[in-house]
């Protein structure tokens, strides 16, 4: 009995010197479970200065691009289309109303604005045409009168036109060869060409006479 009571305190003294009891964290030494004091620290600045660098790395990056002012992205206005080319029909009318108010220069002008908007635009052709027969600028004129015909065929002012141009050369064959054309598309240009004084030499010849509807 007593070897064995013997054996048991030895093994009960060995079990207290492997297992303390719990008695709470010790005041001198708190970082007994764990690490220093100094790596605490380390770890601690280290965490701090890769928070740094990256906030200022984010700054840099930022100020790189362009200050754009809160909700400034809605206000941004879509891509406008080109401006499109002034209608040369504006031009044109500009021109017509210089050439009523009998202002040839200022009409010249704006017709050829208009042709430089639109070449092919035959109204415009056609009136400085007719301001450029009064330059005696006869060559000229014809050609527009032409190109007018040949994108307009039937725009009646433009045979009427070389009709005249025509008599005022002295070309009578062609001048009624014309008239003819521009009575076949305005009935109107009778009257027109019976006080027309560019028609003159055509006025006392039986086929222009006939063509007008007048007596021989």
């Amino acid at each position: 009995m007593s070897y064995i009571h013997d054996a048991l305190k030895k093994a009960q003294k060995e079990r207290n010197g492997r297992f303390r009891p719990y008695e709470g964290v010790s005041p001198s030494r708190p970082w007994r479970a764990g690490l220093s004091p100094k790596k605490w620290a380390a770890w601690i600045i280290g965490g701090l200065m890769i928070v740094l660098l990256a906030f200022a790395s984010y700054s840099w990056l930022d100020l790189r691009r362009p200050f754009t002012p809160a909700g400034s992205e809605k206000a941004v206005p879509p891509p406008q289309p080109l401006k499109r080319q002034t209608d040369a029909g504006d031009f044109f009318e500009r021109g017509r109303g210089y050439h009523r108010e009998r202002r040839l220069e200022a009409a010249r002008q704006w017709y050829e604005k208009a042709l430089k908007a639109d070449p092919g635009y035959a109204l415009a052709l056609n009136n400085l045409g007719v301001i450029q027969i009064q330059d005696e600028a006869y060559a000229d004129a014809r050609r527009n009168f032409e190109k007018a015909i040949r994108l307009k065929p039937d725009y009646v002012d433009p045979y009427y036109n070389l009709a005249c141009f025509f008599a005022l050369r002295g070309q009578t064959e062609e001048s009624l060869r014309y008239l003819r054309k521009a009575v076949s598309l305005g009935p109107a240009v009778q009257k027109w060409a019976c006080k027309d004084t560019d028609l003159s030499a055509l006025h006392n010849l039986a086929e222009f006479k006939e063509m007008m509807g007048l007596d021989p």
